[in-house]
């Protein structure tokens, strides 16, 4: 027996299908240059960019107003910070970290099935 010989339409289809996928790509390309051009402009543009002029103002303000727009003030508020929170003890957490000890206990405690209600005695 000889081996068959391969199809010579193999080389052909993968050609269209490579075609077809470069054609819908152009138009794929095509429409959304199309359609961009309708969303590049925003009505509310100048809205937008003066509430952010306004917060960032407030924000300022805010930041003067507690004494960290200075740099020599800043690290000072923040040393002070630092030690503040390095001087507390940790205290104890509720929160349960999936897979702990902990939380293995309290899921075996809690899966202990309650006994089922008496059924009520049917008159008759």
């Amino acid at each position: 027996m000889s081996q068959p010989e391969p199809s010579k339409k193999a080389g052909a289809t993968l050609v269209w299908v490579l075609g077809a996928f470069a054609g819908f790509a152009v138009l794929f390309t095509a429409i959304q240059a199309i359609n961009d051009s309708k969303q590049g402009f925003d009505p509310r543009a100048d809205e937008r960019l003066s509430n952010t002029a306004e917060i960032l103002k407030g924000q300022n303000e805010n930041l003067a107003k507690l004494g960290l727009s200075d740099a020599a003030k800043k690290k000072a508020i923040f040393e002070k910070t630092l030690s503040t929170l390095g001087s507390k003890k940790p205290g104890v957490s509720t929160q349960v970290v999936p897979g702990s000890p902990t939380q293995l206990k309290q899921a075996a405690a809690s899966a202990a099935p309650a006994p089922a209600p008496a059924a009520p005695a049917s008159p008759k």
